[in-house]
């Protein structure tokens, strides 16, 4: 949300090498805003996770933007569901982030459903590690 995460825009405006396009979907070039909002692997990822946990909110809007997204949708999860909410969602870009960097650099093929499982995975290992709200959003017992 500040800015540094070193996705292709900024690393163009550094002047570093970079591939143009979101390592992700390929069609687009990559800006943060677009990894965590636009891109459509993201929004496929996003579904999975916000299914999963059975929430009502939609995935990210490329239209609107994920701050916006964020801000609104935390506004209407019942408060009993909001630190769940900001932890699954906090975890889904953090590890969209990191499954980004492991197609850069370890050219791993970009996969939805290992993503998802992963997330899934981290967000129950959260749930028993006693993270607060994680627990009442998790549909299985863990």
């Amino acid at each position: 949300l500040l800015g540094r995460c070193w996705t292709a825009d900024r690393l163009a405006r550094g002047g570093l090498p970079h591939a143009d396009m979101c390592v992700l979907c390929d069609q687009v070039p990559e800006c943060m805003e677009h990894l965590l909002a636009g891109c459509s692997f993201s929004r496929q990822v996003w579904h999975e996770v916000l299914s999963w946990c059975r929430s009502t909110t939609p995935p990210p809007s490329p239209t609107s933007g994920f701050r916006e997204w964020w801000r609104s949708s935390y506004s209407a999860t019942p408060a009993t569901l909001q630190k769940g909410f900001a932890s699954t969602s906090m975890l889904c870009a953090w590890c969209l982030w990191k499954h980004r960097k492991e197609a850069i650099f370890n050219n791993q093929t970009p996969s939805v459903s290992q993503l998802v499982s992963a997330i899934k995975e981290e967000a129950s290992t959260w749930a028993r590690a006693g993270a607060i709200g994680r627990a009442c959003v998790l549909p299985v017992i863990y």
